[in-house]
């Protein structure tokens, strides 16, 4: 969400009802949000989140860490 202008917290909560609604599958890479971990719950989705460094052009910065998380609506 923080890398792209016009992306709201508004937006991600509006994509997320449209994810709860779909009939199908879907992956979703997203960072974590008490918004996110509500439809979790609620809706008993899948979620893995990844600790990576975080790098700009091939650089790590100063050992900066972001946790990346995975959501799906299905069994693996």
């Amino acid at each position: 969400m923080g890398h792209y202008d016009g992306y709201t917290i508004e937006d991600f909560e509006l994509l997320l009802k449209k994810l709860s609604a779909i009939k199908g599958k879907f992956l979703l890479s997203s960072y974590p949000s008490s918004l996110l971990d509500s439809f979790v719950k609620q809706f008993k989705w899948h979620v893995k989140d990844i600790d990576m460094n975080l790098c700009a052009a091939g650089h790590i910065r100063r050992k900066t860490r972001k946790t990346e998380v995975l959501t799906w609506n299905y069994d693996i």
